[in-house]
């Protein structure tokens, strides 16, 4: 089987596993290990990103528990896996494959600005801390999509409950749709500049233990791994270990010298 159809079965299976809590005994106290909103009625997991935006919270009440397992799952996810699940898991990852520009629709190019997503994940603490509450959630377009949407759809086809509409909720569908849009025009926007979730998990690509690995003595620099890249990595040493890489394979698949492929570090 190829890559890419292994990679459309594990996010469809990552989407399926996420909303297994339309049953309240299916609602896990795990952290999950990709942006998905806890706020969606269904959701079985919980946002770690939402989880540390209310450090505050816990710490004040006591409850360091939960703030460390939280950390603790993020650290244990990144060691093993660097930024794999966005590029095999995240739904809002998938999203964005599905709206990526394609050989007719040409990608509008951009520089590299991998720092922008440690920026918005220094403002989304930062907002949080001082603010005591999650600005972040806000504004978020995986949130709008898999939990403001859904919540009024079950409020209004489950319980028969006038759907009501405010401003922050025609603030998570601009932020949603100018998401949508620039994910056409550019591929993995949010991946790659904004996400937040990224910026932490991007950040243990140099040590973790699923990684791409070269065979310099294969690789005849002609460069098709790069183009294939959907994240926009230039150079060939940052494949695996760059923050933005995020492991989907795309490179692997497209080498013609199978000179790239996955490998497990001792």
């Amino acid at each position: 089987m190829k890559l890419k159809n292994k990679r459309k079965i594990t996010q469809i299976a990552a989407f399926a596993v996420s909303n297994l809590g339309f049953l309240r005994v299916l609602k896990t106290g795990f952290v999950c290990p990709f942006l998905y909103c806890h706020g969606c009625p269904f959701a079985a997991l919980g946002c770690p990103i939402g989880i540390l935006q209310n450090a505050h919270t816990l710490v004040t009440y006591g409850q360091v528990g939960v703030l460390s397992f939280t950390i603790g799952s993020l650290g244990l996810y990144g060691v093993i896996f660097g930024r794999a699940f966005c590029g095999w898991a995240c739904p809002f990852g998938t999203l964005h494959d599905v709206f990526s520009p394609t050989k007719r629709r040409k990608e509008v190019k951009t520089r590299n600005y991998w720092y922008a997503k440690y920026a918005i994940l220094f403002l989304t603490l930062a907002s949080s801390w001082f603010a005591l509450h999650s600005v972040f959630c806000h504004f978020c377009p995986s949130g709008s999509l898999f939990g403001a949407v859904p919540y009024r759809l079950r409020e209004y086809f489950l319980f028969n409950r006038t759907i009501e509409f405010g401003q922050p909720f025609y603030v998570h569908m601009f932020t949603l749709a100018l998401t949508i849009v620039l994910a056409l025009l550019i591929s993995r926007f949010w991946c790659r500049y904004l996400c937040p979730l990224g910026a932490i998990t991007g950040a243990f690509n140099k040590v973790s233990m699923v990684n791409i690995s070269l065979d310099e003595k294969r690789c005849k620099k002609c460069f098709v791994c790069l183009e294939a890249c959907g994240m926009g990595i230039t150079k060939l040493k940052d494949i695996g270990g760059s923050t933005d890489c995020i492991l989907c394979g795309r490179c692997v698949e497209a080498c013609p010298e199978k000179a790239l492929s996955f490998a497990i570090k001792k």
